[in-house]
């Protein structure tokens, strides 16, 4: 029909359309995305290059990635990228039908099954867009990533698919067979909307000169109007669930729980003071011990 609309794909310019391959040649993608990053034995995170990271850089966990990695003795590994919601083969039978003669040596040099869980966790810098990639196949490496997962998933469920964690690089305490360590850990500092609604937040504008009586006023004295933290250019924040959202209920004053107790027939209203207020917005306590 001549009023049907016709959808015109969206035009791409010079970065969104960047295609460095060569037609006819087999593409073969990296999983890595800029620097790869490793949490060491000191509980410190650098870069392949050996440059410790800040421990009060902060970076937004964009993706991550769970893989079936079966390693060589000789030649590069195979990787095996689950599906969402794929749930992991039992790697233990996997590693005891393959001959000895095919198992590799591991860190601590004696010789593993060739099959072993790969996290994959995807980093970037908001301020420099500088990406980092930092991989594991540690048990702490997989409570890091498993942490991460879950807690966006609950933050999703109130603020939106687009909501991501933002925070620092550091480690806590996870017990082992002997006694325990310190393991990976992201601080998460807050959540940030990409994509979608998440667009850049303008620059505060410059009052206009207010006169009285004819005469400007007198701005020497007034303070500065402040930017908006460099940190926040180009993302924008999101509250983190309450107390309340997360149980489904509000939180009576006295202590009590009750989701049984709802008649408040009787009962005085409560009153909500900024202080209460305010400590129904933070987030569930952080446990992890930060580094100055």
């Amino acid at each position: 029909m001549a009023n049907d609309l016709v959808k015109v794909p969206p035009k791409l310019d010079g970065f969104d359309g960047f295609e460095n391959g060569t037609e006819g040649e087999e593409q073969r993608g990296s999983l890595t995305r800029g620097q790869t990053i490793k949490f060491t034995n000191n509980y410190t995170w650098i870069t392949r290059d050996g440059e410790e990271l800040s421990p009060h850089l902060e970076l937004v966990v964009v993706d991550q990635l769970r893989i079936v990695q079966r390693r060589h003795v000789d030649g590069p590994a195979e990787n095996r990228i689950l599906e969402p919601l794929q749930k992991f083969p039992d790697i233990e039978k996997m590693n005891e039908e393959t001959l000895r003669s095919e198992w590799v040596e591991g860190p601590d040099g004696q010789l593993r099954g060739p099959y072993q869980r790969l996290y994959v966790i995807y980093l970037v810098n908001p301020l420099t867009m500088d990406c980092y990639t930092y991989y594991t196949s540690t048990i702490g490496g997989g409570m890091c990533a498993n942490d991460i997962a879950e807690r966006t998933k609950l933050t999703r469920r109130f603020r939106g698919a687009q909501v991501y964690p933002a925070g620092t690089l550091s480690d806590t305490f996870m017990h082992t067979r002997a006694g325990g360590r310190q393991r990976p850990h992201l601080i998460v500092k807050r959540w940030i909307l990409l994509g979608g609604d998440g667009r850049a937040l303008s620059a505060p504008m410059e009052p206009s000169p207010k006169f009285i009586d004819g005469v400007q006023e007198n701005v020497e004295n007034k303070p500065a109007i402040q930017s908006p933290p460099q940190s926040d250019a180009g993302v924008r924040t999101v509250e983190p669930p309450s107390y309340s959202e997360e149980l489904g209920d509000e939180i009576p004053s006295n202590g009590s729980a009750g989701k049984g107790d709802r008649n408040t027939g009787s009962r005085a209203p409560t009153v909500r003071t900024a202080t209460a207020k305010s400590a129904a917005k933070k987030p569930f306590p952080e446990r992890a011990r930060s580094r100055a």
